[in-house]
Parts: C-alpha cells; structure tokens; sequence
C-alpha cells in the first residue's frame, strides 16, 4: 500500500486529516513515485489545488527535480536501464584512450600536481610533466583494459598485491566528485 492509499484509508475510517500532517518526505514520495496529482491531493486534504502546487513547488518537488534525482541516483527501471546502456557504450577497447586521459586530468592533473608545475620555482619541468601524464594514462588505461575485459582476477591480484606493500600509512579515501553532480544538475537545469 503506497502513502496516497494509506491516508486515503485513513480519510475513509473517518479520521479529519490536516495539511499539516503532510511531511515533506510523503508529498515528494507521493508526487514523484507514486504519480499522485496535486488535484487528487487537494481533494483528500480537502483544500484548494493551488495550495498543494504552492506547497511541493516551496519544497523544490517538481517534475525537473524528480528527473534529476531519478537519473542521477539511478532510481528508476528506465534509468537502470539507461545506465546499464551507458555503461555498454563506455566500457569497450575503443574509449580506453579518452577514458584514460580523462581519468588522469581528472583524478592527477588538474589537482596539486598541476600547481607544482606552474610554481616559478619550476618544481617540475614541462618534460616532467609529459612523463608523469604518459605513465597516468598508461596505468589507468590498464586498470580499465582489466574492466572493459572483465579480468576481475587480475584486477583483484593488482589492487591486494600493491595494497599488501603500499600506502598503509595514507589516510582513508574519502569520494570526491570535484563538483561533477553539481555540474550534471546544472547542465540538467537549462
């Protein structure tokens, strides 16, 4: 039974139900999941339509919003679908060189790396640079090679095997999207 139906059950046992009573979280999951109208809303609430559309447009509860959190949370079976498709065109041989440079910008180069290079003190030399640039891409060109192949294996082996001599003193990961969604949802909103 969805939220619409149990406040409907509700109404119909003879309970007076109040807007007030409407938490944010059921009106989006009503709006968004279930498809409830704000007519149909108004009606169990028993106030004007236009205080209901008020109401969910204050909270940020539309349609454009619900499309963004669908696509970009991957909630609903279209979107499921649509990822896995992404995910089919992405992961071949072909874009493994565009997958590696962009990897490498974004997780290597266009971070602190970047800022010792352009020191005045010539922390690293432009020859530097291209070194460094050529071996990230190759590494992460690899790692994905390992991917698009489905070499879990070798990947496995790769991952405990530098893990078991590397980096055990370095802090714990902590994702950071370098303001991608931000973007995504910006670019979403136009």
């Amino acid at each position: 039974m969805g939220i619409f139906e149990e406040f409907e059950a509700r109404k119909i046992a003879g309970e007076k139900l109040s807007l007030d009573d409407l938490v944010e979280e059921d009106l989006r999951t009503m709006f968004i999941e279930e498809h409830v109208s704000d007519s149909m809303l108004s009606q169990l609430f028993n106030v004007k339509k236009s205080k209901i559309t008020y109401r969910r447009r204050k909270q940020g509860i539309t349609i454009r919003n619900s499309i963004l959190d669908d696509y970009l949370f991957v909630k609903s079976e279209h979107a499921k679908e649509l990822n896995k498709k992404v995910k089919a065109e992405l992961l071949v041989d072909e874009n493994l060189t565009m997958i590696a440079k962009a990897l490498t910008h974004f997780a290597f180069r266009n971070g602190p790396i970047e800022d010792m290079h352009a020191n005045p003190n010539n922390q690293l030399s432009d020859s530097d640079m291209k070194t460094l640039n050529k071996f990230m891409v190759n590494r992460i060109a690899y790692i994905f090679k390992l991917i698009i192949e489905k070499r879990w294996i070798e990947l496995d082996f790769l991952i405990r095997q530098i893990d078991r001599w590397y980096g055990h003193g370095w802090d714990a990961a902590i994702p950071d999207d370098g303001d991608t969604r931000k973007i995504i949802e910006l670019m979403l909103k136009k």
